[in-house]
Parts: C-alpha cells; structure tokens; sequence
C-alpha cells in the first residue's frame, strides 16, 4: 500500500512539474539610499496592466510607495497564454555619481532610469 502511495505521489509531482508553463522569476535585490528603496515587483496585484517590467521607490522609512515607473511595456499575443509572455527584470544595480538605475531583463535587455528626471532609455 505505501508503494501505490509514494508512486501516485510521485507521478502526481512529475506531471505537475512538466505541466509548469515557466519557472518564476528570480527575487531581485532591492538597492537602498537615503532617498528611497528600489524595488523590482515581479507580479501585479490588479494594480498594474502587465507582470513584470516596474520599478518601485518606496521611503526608507515609512515605506510608503513614492513612485512606480514602467520600464518597458510587454506586448501580449492574445492567442497565447499570458503567463508565458511575461518579461521580467533579471538584475538592478545603482550608479550614485550620475543618480542611474540600470536594469536588466530576461529577453537581454538593459535599460536605465534617470533617478532625477524618471526618464527610462534602453541602452541595449
């Protein structure tokens, strides 16, 4: 009986796993200033038209949301599922002598926000 058991469990997490359509997106560390805290929000809680692709600056002490700014737009395929459409910020980093964050995404783009005019290019 403990045979059936673990084998139906294990075949049970087998077919979930090759039923996954994509592997979540990996936590981006947040950079802190004296200013505000970046952060990279992977995934939308009905606030925000696509996953993926935003930027967060909250307080460093209240940590009440100062702004969010879409680095790129994704474009869906309406006959495709959405999820695996999904682009999102693999990396962040800070550049202080010029007020810069840069960003990269998992189609290998690089782009960066000017902290001071919160005009985004993509540089790559």
């Amino acid at each position: 009986m403990k045979a059936l058991i673990y084998s139906t469990t294990f075949v049970f997490l087998l077919a979930t796993s090759v039923m996954a359509k994509r592997n979540a997106p990996e936590k981006v560390s947040a950079i802190q200033t004296s200013e505000a805290v970046f952060s990279v929000p992977h995934f939308t809680k009905g606030d925000r038209p696509q996953n993926g692709g935003f930027i967060e600056a909250h307080h460093p002490k209240t940590k009440k949301l100062l702004w969010r700014i879409l680095v790129y737009k994704t474009h869906y395929n309406p006959a495709l599922e959405k999820d695996v459409q999904d682009v999102f910020i693999t990396s962040l980093s800070f550049d202080k002598v010029h007020n810069l964050l840069i960003m990269a995404d998992e189609n290998s783009r690089v782009f960066v926000l000017n902290l001071t005019t919160k005009k985004v290019t993509q540089i790559h």
